[in-house]
């Protein structure tokens, strides 16, 4: 059988700074990259979290060969706090100039309940990442039906909620069809299940990677359907 090694050489302060700056660099591109990224590539990381997620689980795959054990969740909370941070600071000059930095609670006081998810998805994500490269294939099917069950969740958040409405409002018309929505479910769902084949390198691991990325995905779906209704009830951290 195929082995796949994840024993991290001895960190450097420079492997660790990289670790930190990919956060930053991932919250300030979203924004800026919506300007010239096509639709099916902008949308994952402006209209929902998958993109996001999936970075970090790339960011945990890097960092899990070149941090200590302990540093990969630190790198992933780090990470996806400067994401938020950066993302709320480039929309804030974006909408009011570089002079609403200085008021940090006009800018960054919306985004609590963002980072406070980021402290919890963040150590998350890279542990599944440092996982889908372990030698043991509990852990690789783990990291890798993460990897895949955060587009899962991102398509079936508006399916189900829409499922939910035409449930308890059957009368209620709809203001919009749906055949978009579906669309962009589907076209989430096929980017996790490519992802998943493309990763998946160890004979045998690319069906059953693909299995755990149901359970996956609904256990992110119903993490992620939590985060936005405390969001929601709070009135604040939306992104955009």
């Amino acid at each position: 059988m195929q082995k796949v090694s994840a024993t991290p050489r001895a960190p450097s302060p420079r492997m660790a700074a990289l670790a930190a700056l990919a956060g930053p660099a991932l919250g300030a591109l979203s924004l800026l990259g919506a300007v010239v990224l096509p639709w099916p590539v902008w949308t994952l990381f402006l209209d929902a979290s998958a993109g996001w997620c999936f970075v970090v689980i790339l960011l945990g795959m890097w960092a899990g060969t070149r941090l200590r054990p302990w540093q990969v969740p630190v790198s992933g909370a780090v990470a996806l706090l400067g994401a938020v941070v950066c993302y709320y600071a480039v929309a804030a000059v974006l909408t009011d100039g570089p002079g609403a930095l200085p008021d940090l609670a006009a800018w960054l006081f919306p985004a609590w309940p963002w980072l406070l998810a980021a402290c919890v998805a963040g150590p998350l994500l890279t542990g599944a990442g440092a996982w889908i490269l372990d030698e043991r294939r509990s852990r690789r099917l783990a990291g890798l039906g993460l990897a895949g069950g955060v587009f899962l969740a991102d398509a079936l958040l508006p399916v189900l909620d829409w499922a939910h409405f035409r449930l308890v409002s059957p009368e209620t018309p709809l203001p919009l069809s749906p055949v978009p929505m579906f669309v962009q479910s589907g076209v989430y769902t096929l980017v996790g299940v490519a992802l998943v084949l493309v990763m998946a390198r160890v004979p045998g691991d690319r069906p059953r990677a693909l299995a755990a990325t149901v359970p996956a995905g609904l256990v992110w779906y119903v993490g992620v359907w939590g985060a936005q209704k405390v969001m929601f009830l709070s009135g604040t951290g939306h992104l955009g």
